[in-house]
């Protein structure tokens, strides 16, 4: 009699065993939930690193396309200017180029519009506007040559402080905004014509006025 076992040892032993089980089953699944977990984290990192050169792609793109509509708006404007102040009607070719430029800017903001920043889309209005005005003008044939000076400066400044925050967007070197205006606001209103203007873009000749 005094060699058995007491019951109560082999249904501590079974339950401890099934404990040992329970617990090997639950930190199994924990670390499961974990690697699931940081797994689906990797995933969405991936994703939106990929997004993110996505964006950044397209909107070089649409920033790029409306720099250049812009330049080509401004060689044929410029060349426009020169003869409207000479005194001097426009040609049927030159009329011609005109209207395409400008239709040009007008189908290139869209995606600007869309892909850029509200702190770029707000100067955006700035640099093609007066530009618009300008061609209006010399369409017309009404414009003076101190209201045409006007729109020229003010499309010239509005352009310098849209690209250099649109170069700042995608991690350019930029120009500094700051060394334009000083402290005045950089998001240049369209109307304020009178602002001191800094010197044009050098990617013409130097207005002659």
């Amino acid at each position: 009699m005094g060699s058995q076992v007491p019951v109560w040892i082999p249904i501590v032993v079974a339950l401890l065993g099934l404990a040992g089980v329970i617990l090997t089953q639950v930190l199994s699944g924990r670390r499961e939930a974990r690697r699931m977990a940081e797994e689906a984290a990797r995933e969405e990192r991936r994703w939106q690193r990929e997004r993110e050169a996505r964006t950044h792609e397209t909107r070089a793109d649409a920033y790029a396309q409306l720099m250049g509509v812009l330049e080509a708006f401004d060689g044929v404007l410029f060349q426009a200017r020169a003869v409207r102040e000479a005194g001097l009607e426009l040609d049927e070719h030159q009329i011609a180029e005109l209207r395409e430029v400008r239709s040009e800017a007008q189908h290139v903001l869209g995606p600007v519009v869309l892909h850029a920043p509200e702190a770029v889309r707000r100067l955006v209005s700035d640099a093609t506007l007066p530009r618009m005005r300008l061609a209006a003008m010399l369409l017309a044939g009404d414009g003076d040559g101190d209201g045409m000076r006007a729109a020229w400066k003010a499309g010239q400044r509005g352009y310098r402080v849209m690209r250099a925050r649109m170069r700042a967007d995608l991690g350019f070197d930029a120009e500094p905004v700051e060394e334009l205006f000083g402290a005045q606001p950089t998001a240049v209103s369209s109307s304020s014509e009178s602002t001191s203007a800094p010197a044009e873009t050098t990617s013409l000749p130097p207005s002659t006025v």
